[in-house]
């Protein structure tokens, strides 16, 4: 049994514990929010150019910082609800509000009608709402056994990753800007991806947690450290890198689920009918022979 001081220093034991995972969770909401503000210093006049870029990447940070924090506080058994609650209004601002600002700053230039403008930014939004909302309320293990629907960070790291490629200067052997997101297959490529991405966030497809392994998530961590770090000539490698592997996940997430479920499926079957008894075979007599 313990005494009232040792269970007063486990008590201040255990909230560090809790404590850490929310300090991550907070650099997550901190880096969604100045990527707004990024955004906004990108519409001044002393604007340099590489704002919009950094506006991508503190999303991409905050992406991984959300990873980090629930493993960090599976890690220190440190899990409580008010976490889970705190991490809903961090993809809200970092994936769901942080993008749509984006996109209206970025792909809707002067020319392209108003309501179009609109209309593109307010999807992003509107479905991110719905995406976490229906998330909260139908899943009560917070997507420790996968996801219903498309996660919301993937359509925001689908976001980020062209808005930076776009905003790199095309070289003079390029000659016009084949990354545009205002006209050309990049900008429709672009589109096309959002509206389906947003489209998968309500819908019923099953798709795995990809933080839960190591083996994924560790160099998923490498990678966006990459891209956050590195000059953007090489960051451009690493989006390039990171838009194929999203895009991976998005199309063949809901047939890995349910291969595993298949085969969890068939396992258990196997095991109920090895504990299953046999039926016994009757032996059969054996007639005398003639002499």
């Amino acid at each position: 049994m313990l005494n009232a001081t040792q269970k007063s220093r486990m008590r201040v034991f255990l909230n560090w514990r809790q404590v850490l995972p929310t300090v991550v969770t907070l650099g997550a909401m901190l880096a969604g929010f100045l990527s707004i503000v990024f955004v906004v210093l990108g519409f001044q006049s002393g604007a340099t150019g590489g704002e919009f870029r950094m506006a991508a990447r503190l999303i991409m940070l905050a992406m991984i910082l959300d990873g980090i924090d629930g493993n960090l506080a599976r890690w220190l058994k440190g899990t409580s609800d008010f976490g889970a609650e705190l991490d809903t209004y961090v993809d809200m601002t970092a994936f769901g509000i942080a993008p749509a600002i984006l996109i209206f700053a970025v792909s809707m230039k002067i020319g392209t009608p108003d309501w179009i403008r609109v209309l593109l930014p307010s999807a992003v939004a509107l479905s991110g709402v719905v995406r976490l909302a229906r998330f909260k309320v139908a899943d009560p293990l917070r997507g420790q056994g996968g996801y219903g629907g498309l996660p919301i960070t993937a359509n925001a790291g689908w976001v980020a990753l062209f808005v930076f490629i776009s905003q790199i200067p095309p070289s003079d052997t390029m000659g016009t800007d084949p990354f545009s997101l205002q006209h050309g297959w990049f900008a429709t490529l672009f589109l096309v991806g959002i509206l389906v991405f947003i489209s998968l966030q309500v819908s019923n497809f099953r798709y795995p947690k990809p933080t839960k392994r190591a083996a994924v998530f560790i160099p998923c961590v490498i990678l966006v450290f990459l891209f956050v770090l590195l000059p953007k000539e090489y960051s451009l490698w690493v989006a390039v890198s990171m838009l194929i592997l999203g895009l991976f996940y998005a199309i063949f997430g809901p047939m890995y689920v349910k291969g595993a479920q298949m085969h969890l499926a068939h396992q258990e079957r196997k095991r109920s009918n090895s504990m299953e008894p046999q039926p016994k075979r009757r032996r059969r007599r054996r007639r005398p022979r003639r002499r």
